[in-house]
């Protein structure tokens, strides 16, 4: 039987950040992978999506390029020379982690790993032994009753990411970060785009004010946004699928493709397997942990999108930094308030801290800045002017509760507004922060200053 410090399963950002963080504090090290490198993340979710997007964002522009004094012909997308392009994008990527794993003397074993006790492990017909365990398997599209992927008329975003031809017409379901961004890139695309969600507004999780705004620019667009709907039946031929509605608004839709952004399934099988292990594990499957990231069998821990926490890539890696230092005797626990995320539609979304709504419902009595692109000088000369930076503040202390972003380089901003709420700063002292002109991160100065009714830029608040 060979034996390890501390055996990982799974090499997704919660993983492969766990595993090399344990080998730095001075662990010998096994990696368990049943699928690719660097999980969804890697392989069919943030980089590949980010790839085509990006791609989108340049062909919206271009076609656009006489509003900057150009002047093109004759562009068109070749989707399979930016599929090509994303898949030596992500082999890059997968070959920088697996040099990672071998300068830090990590070893890789291929196969579908079970954790049959505590600090046993099975893969295949060979069982290793562990001091302590990882968990790190993430997720991946659950199959929703009756709206099955059968990856050719109704796909997921895993089938999406390999389309060479884009559909004429489309369903996407779902209007959270999967689905807003899919809807947005291909209508950059010039796809005619249906998105619909159950719940009033798009981004449920993001600002409402934000994303209201966001829903304006989808529809002016012409993306068709169907909130507060829900798909009745989807009737699958050769030519396409007819999709009934019900709802809000139900006009029945003829599309060629189906994309089903909501639902996913948390990759437990890894504890389940075993009956006698005793893994707690929650009510959609998810393995429950705490502060440390421990489950309730002591030296087994479980990190990233497997937990539900928070179901970012960035946020499984800090998980997986805590898991490691515990793993290795240390005494690390996860702080989930200061945890951004961003929403990489065109214009990006992107949040850290509360939102408005979660602040109202503390009871804390709060205050608004605000800011437009629009009186931002750099968002017009680089013709981003859609977008606004809202923060939410403790109006006893002035501390920064929320920061909300939307517009260009949003999810680059959002991070100072991070460090900002780390350091337990005050809504002042951003405001007090001189920041280079001309940038777009002048919009969060200034919506520090609306905050105080200060703004120079900001017309003057009506006086009683």
């Amino acid at each position: 039987m060979r034996k390890c410090d501390v055996a990982v399963i799974g090499s997704g950002p919660a993983g492969y950040v766990a595993a090399i963080r344990a080998a730095q504090l001075g662990a010998h090290v096994f990696v368990f992978e049943r699928e690719e490198l660097g999980g969804v993340c890697l392989n069919w979710g943030c980089i590949p999506t980010k790839t085509l997007i990006h791609t989108a964002d340049v062909y919206r522009k271009i076609r656009h390029a006489a509003d900057l004094g150009l002047k093109v012909n004759g562009v068109s997308v070749d989707m399979k020379a930016l599929v090509a392009r994303k898949n030596e994008i992500v082999k890059k990527n997968k070959g920088g982690i697996r040099n990672l794993f071998k300068a830090n003397g990590i070893e890789v074993i291929t196969g579908d790993a079970a954790i049959t006790a505590p600090g046993t492990i099975q893969v295949g017909d060979e069982t290793i032994a562990a001091k302590s365990i990882i968990i790190a398997t993430g997720s991946s599209p659950a199959q929703i009753p009756g709206l099955e992927i059968d990856g050719k008329r109704v796909i997921s975003s895993t089938e999406a990411l390999d389309l060479e031809v884009l559909p004429k017409r489309a369903l996407v379901i779902g209007a959270g970060a999967i689905g807003a961004e899919f809807a947005s890139m291909w209508n950059a695309f010039g796809v005619d785009v249906t998105l619909v969600e159950m719940l009033p507004r798009v981004l449920p999780l993001d600002d409402a004010e934000l994303t209201q705004g966001l829903e304006k620019i989808f529809k002016k667009r012409k993306i068709d946004v169907r909130t507060e709907t829900k798909v009745k039946n989807l009737d699958v031929s050769k030519k396409g699928v007819h999709v009934e509605l019900e709802g809000k608004k139900t006009d029945p839709v003829d599309v060629d493709l189906v994309l089903v952004g909501i639902g996913r399934k948390f990759h437990s099988d890894v504890v389940t397997k075993s009956k006698d292990l005793g893994v707690k594990v929650g009510a959609r499957g998810e393995i429950l942990v705490d502060e440390r990231m421990e489950t309730n069998v002591k030296g087994i821990y479980a990190v990233g999108d497997v937990t539900a926490k928070t179901m970012l890539a960035h946020g499984g890696s800090a998980e997986g930094l805590v898991a490691a230092a515990n793993a290795t005797g240390g005494k690390a626990k996860m702080n989930y308030r200061v945890v951004p995320a961003c929403t990489f539609t065109t214009p990006e979304v992107a949040r850290v801290g509360l939102t408005e709504e979660q602040a109202r419902a503390t009871g804390a009595d709060i205050k608004i800045g605000r800011f437009s692109f629009m009186a931002i000088g750099r968002a017009h000369a680089i013709g981003e002017t859609d977008g606004m930076v809202k923060i939410v503040g403790d109006a006893k202390t002035d501390e920064v509760l929320g920061v909300h972003i939307m517009g260009h380089e949003a999810g680059e901003l959002i991070a100072s507004a991070a460090v900002a709420m780390k350091m337990e700063a005050t809504v002042a002292e951003i405001a007090h922060t001189i920041h280079t002109h001309p940038t777009l991160s002048e919009a969060v100065m200034e919506a520090a200053e609306d905050y105080f009714g200060a703004g120079i830029h900001t017309p003057p608040k009506k006086r009683p």
